[in-house]
């Protein structure tokens, strides 16, 4: 057991944080109506038999509690006390019509008992925000139950510090924070020593964003209390605030030792505090969890399928997907979007896995099918310029893979063009048979496959001119072919679509990727700098090695040749000197108007002829 007293040691930072831990939507929603039923702590009875119930349900023994509860009430029907704990534990194993039938009983047996009333507004309360118990088209009539109840309540016992709690929770759920505060006070007045009024200020305080004030609260709770399971948990949120998740998951743990009953919100905390941790198997336990007691949030079904394709459980992530989709289908949307900003970003692992975990949940949608193909293999291509001695075995398996889809249809350009550049990903060169494939599709009626396959074989001058013709698209289809281009370092027409894309639909996420394309740019400026400044001191291998890292970070830039070609020239490889004049003059013609340009260009072809 941790002692309550290890609170004094914890060191909160005297600041106003920002947010409390992350959360689903739905089960935070749940949690602040569960949150009294989470801290509510059963009476001291008068009559040592419910107090015996009362020590059993506060240790986590519920069963014998309810046993000894129910028998009590066949000897005394109209316990109040025990009908109130029966229904609590009834609520707690997420048993609400139970739970109801309990309460209405004992509105019916003492409708003067704002207690009663009381219970039975957080009941509504909790059933309209349950992951559990929600009926969708019932929430909203449940809320306005709730409401009636705790207004009842009130009116029938405002002084009573257990209902003005239970209304205070209500208040702080609705936001209302100055009532909230001002009846959590209220009941501590009542009953300065009251545990679930100083939880209720605790989570006062945490949305308030004042830390300091909630340590200082629960931790009063604790020492009043110290085998509430709800003041752990709540000090495992205030230490989630300060990032401290290790010692966060104590408390947690904690809690769920001492409770009897169910908790999505904790479930979901220790979950994603696992996360934080690294401890990914934990944290599926805990998500796993939540699919017996929450099966209908899709949210928690995601979430297992991104850690069971961490821990390369791949049928079950795969399973996991599809049972999220399956209730929620604009989740679909949110992966591809997620998908593509990381291929944009050039977070190659991340995006291979989203693109790959899409093509196995549509592998028959042909959208579906063209987009993660291309952006696998544009992937796999960027990944070969930038890591070159990068082991390739995965490049190799998504190369079967895009076989595979080939090989299931007929073979459409944009697939053979993908499975092209796979292969050029793969062996580093365009084989005789690469090469067939993009010189076929290089005469393509398509300008964008044209263009794409002519940059691919080298050619970019006449690439341009393809890609020039690429017109009248939407903002959509411009994004996704700019996408391709980028993943290949093709830097002029990428920025051009990005722009029109741009300019059909505002998108910051385009204005970062051109910026990306600028800084591609700069680097290349740069690395001609660094080899202007060896050849100046006439260390022309080393210049040239430098121009070249410029040409193959911005290929279509005439002035990285130009310098490939002087350095060329000083080392006497004149037929590489020719080459790279040519593709120079190809991407700026007019430097044959030069005719100091055309003279010297005359006699480097005169020397390359002679070797």
């Amino acid at each position: 057991m941790i002692p309550a007293t290890l609170m004094i040691s914890l060191i909160f930072p005297n600041v106003i944080l920002n947010r409390l831990a992350p959360h689903s939507r739905c089960i935070r929603g749940f949690s602040l109506a569960a949150a009294l039923w989470l801290s509510a702590s059963p009476m001291v009875f008068a009559d040592p038999i419910l107090d015996k119930a009362n020590h059993f349900l506060k240790t986590g023994r519920a069963d014998a509690a309810s046993a000894i509860y129910a028998q009590y009430l066949r000897l005394h029907p109209t316990s109040l006390p025990a009908e109130l704990a029966l229904a609590e534990i009834a609520m707690r194993q997420f048993n609400y019509p139970k739970a109801r039938g309990i309460l209405e009983q004992a509105l019916a047996q003492h409708p003067d008992s704002g207690v009663t009333a009381a219970s039975m507004g957080r009941l509504f309360q909790v059933s309209a925000n349950s992951p559990a118990g929600k009926v969708a088209d019932n929430s909203h009539n449940y809320l306005a139950l709730a409401q009636e109840h705790f207004t009842q309540a009130i009116a029938l016992a405002p002084e009573n510090p257990l209902v003005l709690t239970y209304v205070a929770e209500w208040e702080l759920q609705q936001n209302d924070m100055v009532s909230a505060e001002r009846d959590l006070n209220k009941a501590l007045k009542m009953n300065p020593t009251f545990v679930p009024a100083f939880q209720g200020l605790t989570r006062f305080y945490m949305k308030a964003r004042d830390i300091p004030r909630g340590k200082d609260t629960i931790l009063h709770a604790l020492e009043l209390d110290p085998l509430d399971q709800a003041s752990y948990f709540l000090t495992a949120q205030l230490l989630a605030t300060v990032n401290r998740p290790a010692e966060a998951v104590k408390y947690a743990e904690k809690s769920e030792q001492l409770d009897f009953g169910k908790s999505p919100e904790r479930d979901y905390f220790l979950a994603s505090q696992y996360e934080k941790l690294g401890e990914t198997q934990k944290a599926v336990q805990y998500y796993e969890n939540l699919t017996i007691y929450t099966p209908r949030e899709a949210q928690v079904w995601l979430k297992l399928g991104e850690l069971y394709d961490t821990l390369g459980r791949t049928s079950e992530s795969i399973a996991s997907y599809q049972k999220a989709l399956a209730l929620k289908p604009d989740i679909l949307d949110s992966l591809f979007s997620q998908a593509r900003a990381n291929t944009r970003a050039e977070k190659i692992e991340l995006a291979l896995s989203q693109w790959r975990r899409l093509l196995a949940l549509k592998p028959t949608d042909a959208t579906t099918v063209q987009e993660a193909a291309g952006s696998i293999a544009g992937l796999h291509y960027l990944e070969r310029f930038l890591h070159p001695d990068k082991p390739r075995s995965s490049t190799q398996k998504d190369l079967q893979l895009l076989e595979s889809l080939m090989a299931t249809g007929e073979q459409e350009p944009a697939l053979l063009l993908d499975n092209a550049k796979m292969g050029l990903a793969l062996q580093g060169t365009a084989t005789e048979s690469i090469h067939t494939i993009l010189a076929g599709l290089s005469g393509n009626q398509d300008p964008a496959i044209a263009g794409e396959a002519l940059f691919l074989l080298g050619d970019y001058p006449k690439a341009n001119e393809r890609l020039e013709e690429v017109d009248g698209l939407s903002a959509e289809e411009y994004t996704r072919l700019a996408d391709r281009l980028l993943l290949d370092q093709e830097l002029v027409f990428s920025k051009v679509f990005y722009q029109r894309a741009y300019q059909l639909s505002p998108d910051p996420s385009l204005e970062a990727a051109m910026k990306r394309i600028q800084a591609k740019q700069n680097l290349a400026s740069q690395r001609v700098s660094e080899g202007n400044t060896l050849f100046n001191d006439k260390k022309y291998q080393e210049a040239l090695e430098k121009y070249r890292e410029a040409a193959s970070i911005y290929r279509q830039w005439d002035s990285a040749y130009l310098r490939i070609a002087d350095a060329c020239e000083r080392l006497k490889q004149w037929k590489e000197a020719k080459k790279a004049y040519d593709t120079a003059i190809g991407l700026t013609p007019g430097l044959m108007d030069s005719e100091g340009f055309a003279k010297n260009y005359r006699k480097v072809c005169k020397k390359a002829g002679s070797k």
